[in-house]
Formats: C-alpha cells, sequence, structure tokens
C-alpha cells in the first residue's frame, strides 16, 4: 500500500510538472504575440466570439461605406435643385419682363432665346452625373434621363428617359439582424421637373418653361401671364423637394455617425476578447516559472528517492 501512494504521488508531481512547462509555455507565447489566442484550440469560445464581432464589422463598414456615398449624392442633387430653383427665379423674373404690355413681338422672340438658354441650364443640371451614375433617371443610371426632342419642331420639348424605380442605401444593423429602414438616394427626375413631351400640360417646371416659351414665340401675351403664377408654384415645388433631399442626407449622416460608435465599441471588445492583458501576464509567467522552480526541484527529488530504493 506504501509502494502504490508513493508511486501515484510520484505520477502527480510528474503531471504538475508537465502542466507547468505547458503553462509557462501558454503564457510566454500570449506575450509575445500580444493575443490570447492564435488557434481554435487556444480558446474555442474567444475564437468564436471574435469571428461573430468580425462579421459584425465587415457589416457594418459595407454599410457605412454606402450609407456615406449615398449621402453624398443626397447632398450634390440638394444642391443641383437649388440651383434650378434660381433658374426658375430667373425665368419667373423674365415672364414679369415680357407681360407688359409694352413689349413687341420682337421682344418676345428675343426674351424666348434667353429662356431657351435658361431651359438649357435646367436640362444640364438635371442630366448631372454622380461619379459615373445619373442622379436623377431612377434606377436607369447608365443614361441621360433628360433630353430635347426636336428644338425645331417642337421647341422646349423635353422628355425623360429615366424609369421610376429608386436606389437605396440601408440606415441601420444590429448584431442579431439587419432591420433600420432602406433611405432612397436617387430620384425620377419627370417627378420632379415633369416631362413636356409626355405631358404639355403639366404644372411641373419644364411643361411650364415650353408653354412660357411657347407664349413668347407667338406673341400669346394671356399665356406669358399665366406662366409668371404657374413658374411661382414650380419654384416652391422644387424649394420643397430640395428640402425633402437635405433632411434625408442628414438622416444617413446621423446613421453614420451612429455606426461609427458601434464599431468603436465593437473594436474594444474585439481587444478585450483577442488582447493580452501584458503586465498580468508577466506576473503570471513569474508565478509559473517559480511553481515550475519547484517542480523541477520535486521532481529531482523523486528521481533520487527512486534511485536511492533501486540501487541500495
Amino acid at each position: 500500500m506504501i509502494r502504490v501512494t508513493g508511486l501515484m504521488t510520484n505520477r502527480e508531481v510528474i503531471a504538475s510538472h508537465d502542466q507547468a512547462i505547458d503553462n509557462l509555455y501558454d503564457v510566454d507565447r500570449q506575450i509575445s504575440s500580444g493575443k490570447q489566442f492564435e488557434t481554435p484550440g487556444d480558446a474555442p469560445g474567444r475564437m468564436g466570439e471574435s469571428l461573430r464581432i468580425n462579421r459584425n464589422l465587415s457589416v457594418t463598414r459595407r454599410i457605412i461605406e454606402n450609407a456615406r456615398e449615398g449621402a453624398n449624392r443626397l447632398k450634390l442633387m440638394e444642391s443641383i435643385l437649388d440651383q434650378v430653383g434660381t433658374l426658375l427665379i430667373r425665368a419667373k423674373g423674365l415672364a414679369i419682363r415680357m407681360a407688359n404690355d409694352t413689349m413687341t413681338a420682337e421682344d418676345r422672340r428675343v426674351g424666348a432665346q434667353e429662356l431657351k438658354r435658361t431651359l438649357e441650364q435646367v436640362v444640364s443640371l438635371a442630366n448631372t452625373k454622380a461619379g459615373e451614375q445619373y442622379l436623377f433617371s431612377g434606377t436607369n443610371v447608365t443614361r441621360p434621363p433628360f433630353h430635347f426632342t426636336d428644338p425645331k419642331l417642337n421647341p422646349g420639348s423635353v422628355a425623360y428617359l429615366g424609369n421610376h424605380r429608386s436606389e437605396t442605401v440601408q440606415q441601420g444593423f444590429s448584431p442579431r439582424q439587419r432591420e433600420a429602414g432602406l433611405m432612397p438616394v436617387t430620384e425620377a427626375g419627370d417627378r420632379i421637373l415633369g416631362n413636356s413631351a409626355a405631358d404639355p400640360f403639366g404644372n411641373k417646371p419644364l411643361p411650364v418653361m415650353r408653354r412660357f416659351l411657347l407664349g413668347l414665340l407667338s406673341n400669346d401675351q394671356p399665356q406669358i401671364t399665366r406662366s409668371i403664377d404657374e413658374l411661382d408654384r414650380t419654384i416652391h415645388s422644387v424649394t420643397e423637394r430640395a428640402a425633402v433631399l437635405g433632411t434625408r442626407e442628414r438622416a444617413i449622416r446621423t446613421t453614420v455617425d451612429r455606426l461609427e460608435k458601434y464599431t468603436i465599441s465593437q473594436k474594444t471588445l474585439k481587444s478585450q476578447n483577442e488582447d493580452v492583458d501584458v503586465p498580468k501576464a508577466v506576473s503570471k509567467l513569474a508565478l509559473n516559472q517559480n511553481f515550475l522552480a519547484l517542480s523541477t526541484k520535486a521532481s529531482r527529488d523523486i528521481l533520487r528517492n527512486t534511485q536511492n530504493v533501486l540501487f541500495s
């Protein structure tokens, strides 16, 4: 019985010695790499948590990139509509002048040329691109949304070639599911500016400007006079739409700020999960070194006792 107990004690001391060596190796590896684990076998739970955090960071980074691009688009679109509004104000001022009884047919033909130039500027702005994509063509972003149909036969007639769908960006993310709504970042241009080729009697800027142009070319004073109020309404509608786009842009910027804070918190969790607390690890290293020294001495004593028993 004494021999069995002694044998078991010897085995326990040797096992403790081996464990001390393993612990010392693990702590030394952590200090050298700065990480608490390098392979899934080192710490399966921590590895799984890091994989989850990495997935969250990847998805969030993609959402932020798309949201920033969308916000930049919306800001540009708002600026464009502000410029269109300025051109409409200029057209209204022209209408007020041309409605005066003192204006002759020749005066109004000259005014028509000025209005044509203003209309061309409006169409040019409506065909603005962000990068390689047109902003006011819905999702049909590879071709200009507006074009003059036939300047000679149909003066001022502008057709819309885009569609009525919208490209969107995601506004949020949670670790469990993507749940925030989608924000449109393109516009169907005819819903803002109209389509004077398909809807010549519409109340949006392009049809209104075309009727004003035809009134000038035909010296139609009543039509010119009506254009004053019609243009005034288009100014208000375009200004309101620009404000809507500005609100969208600010909402997306807020989303980006929130997601950037979320990214920082996830990176902090990742660091806490992976990175080694160096002072604590050094203290643990010293403790393991002391334990190893003790277990080494105990192992030598056991070996010496065993030799004494065998050769005495």
